[in-house]
């Protein structure tokens, strides 16, 4: 599959949700929220989770922000470091209009928290 993101990279289950929410770190920057932690699982691959509001807008306006950032982290996730676990919550749709400026926003909050991976690791 060359596209979309494959269910090994998907947080779905709703305890891992409110494990990740309430004990991990936060970030907060440009339109969004992350919640990050290590995964439990030893050499595991970095998962992402969604929490989006009905307060970002209609359902089409939530649907496109998720779809962005879904192709935001898998345009991106080698860059980040393995075995995390990314919880990211949209809080303003204005600033999330379009590809470029989700991936901005996204890889800035990455960088924030220190998960990025350093440029000498390759």
């Amino acid at each position: 599959m060359l596209y979309g993101l494959p269910k090994p990279f998907r947080l779905h289950l709703k305890r891992d949700f409110k494990d990740i929410i309430s004990n991990a770190r936060r970030a907060r920057g440009e339109g969004m929220v992350i919640w990050w932690r290590p995964s439990l699982c030893p050499g595991a691959r970095t998962r992402l989770g969604m929490v989006v509001s009905r307060k970002l807008g209609g359902a089409v306006v939530r649907n496109r922000v998720k779809r962005l950032l879904r192709e935001s982290f898998r345009l991106n996730r080698e860059k980040i470091q393995p075995g995390v676990d990314l919880i990211v919550s949209p809080r303003s749709s204005e600033t999330l209009t379009d590809l470029l400026n989700v991936q901005r926003a996204f890889m800035a909050l990455c960088g924030r928290a220190g998960l990025l991976k350093n440029s000498s690791d390759k």
